[in-house]
């Protein structure tokens, strides 16, 4: 149980965008009910909007408001799943370096890994001559 605990101050010191899971509850809940159980939680969130799917997508504040939704269980008194969204806690960035050119991707991942980077991978651009190039992706 320590580890997991671990794992989300860690998570909560950078994650600030969480998603909750459909319920079908939410969808005939009045949106007043809605921000007073979320400030129940953890606070009233930056910005919370309700997407097409039916989820709520929870913009925090803080490391603190982040773990206090992430830690919630029940939500208007239904079980309740609090996630990271999948694709709006990183970023994408390329790197053109000559220097790297020929360095395995596991070396630049692993130099890069202290900067937040989670994953490298190479791509090829043809133009003239051939150009390569890192992709990496972040926490931000």
């Amino acid at each position: 149980m320590g580890s997991l605990i671990t794992d989300i101050d860690k998570i909560s010191e950078t994650a600030r965008f969480l998603i909750s899971l459909p319920n079908e509850q939410l969808s005939k809940t009045s949106p007043f009910a809605i921000e007073k159980a979320l400030q129940g939680i953890g606070g009233s969130p930056k910005s919370v909007k309700k997407l097409k799917s039916g989820d709520l997508l929870i913009e925090t504040s803080s490391a603190i408001q982040t773990k206090s939704f992430l830690l919630a269980k029940t939500f208007l008194n239904n079980p309740v799943k609090i996630t990271l969204h999948r694709t709006l806690k990183s970023s994408r960035g390329v790197i053109s370096e000559p220097q790297l050119l020929h360095s395995p991707e596991s070396e630049i991942l692993e130099g890069l890994s202290s900067q937040g980077v989670i994953g490298v991978r190479r791509i090829n651009i043809e133009r003239s001559k051939l150009y390569s190039h890192q992709t990496y992706s972040a926490n931000v």
